[in-house]
């Protein structure tokens, strides 16, 4: 997982922020929200999921919102930054047993991660663990880099991401996102677990073929 820091967030966006979001087949990137408090919680306080973060895991609150409010604040918000949400999440056991389609309440959209580009062009991501392993980060990324290709059609144009090695799953949802390999380095920087290195890759838009 790249270096991501509030400081980061305050990089100055090129577009106005797109309030209808971008869809995916079952996922709403969109802007966070002051409402958006609790779902953030969710990994800033789990250390499993923070285990590859700049920071160590959350303890309190307080540090969940300035994250938050620094989002809501920066330009990037809803423009490079976004809020994952889960469009159709499976209905409460109580609903499940409804037994028609109108005794059931309609899904309502759940944030379920974080995804950015960072820096100019540096791309993260961090999710709740309850939906790891179901192609949520794969299908977030995707749509934020047809975003970002659409915005930068130059042919110079890359997208980077620096990975601990360790950190398999990241790098494997990277990979299958056409981000190759251009090098490593050890003992980068210094986290909360010790000393880290680096998997440098970097992304160029796909040119169609003749």
């Amino acid at each position: 997982m790249p270096v991501l820091t509030t400081t980061a967030l305050m990089v100055k966006a090129s577009k106005r922020v797109d309030l209808a979001g971008i869809r995916t087949e079952r996922l709403l990137l969109r802007a966070g929200k002051k409402g958006d408090l609790q779902a953030f919680r969710k990994w800033f306080e789990d250390p499993e999921a923070m285990k590859y973060w700049s920071e160590p895991v959350y303890t309190r609150v307080q540090q969940t919102r300035d994250f938050l409010d620094n989002m809501i604040e920066s330009a990037n918000n809803g423009n490079l930054e976004f809020a994952v949400c889960l469009v159709d999440p499976e209905p409460e056991a109580a609903d499940r047993n409804a037994t028609t389609k109108k005794s059931r309440k309609a899904p309502k959209p759940i944030v379920i991660g974080l995804v950015g580009i960072w820096d100019e062009n540096e791309v993260g991501f961090i999710f709740n663990r309850e939906y790891w392993g179901k192609g949520y980060a794969s299908e977030a990324v995707r749509a934020l880099l047809e975003k970002f290709w659409a915005e930068h059609p130059s042919d110079e144009a890359l997208v980077k991401a620096d990975v601990d090695p360790r950190n398999e799953s990241c790098l494997r949802v990277l990979q299958r996102l056409g981000f190759v390999e251009v090098g490593r380095a050890e003992k980068t920087y210094e986290t909360h677990i010790g000393w880290c290195d680096s998997v440098y890759l970097e992304a160029r838009k796909q040119r169609p073929s003749n």
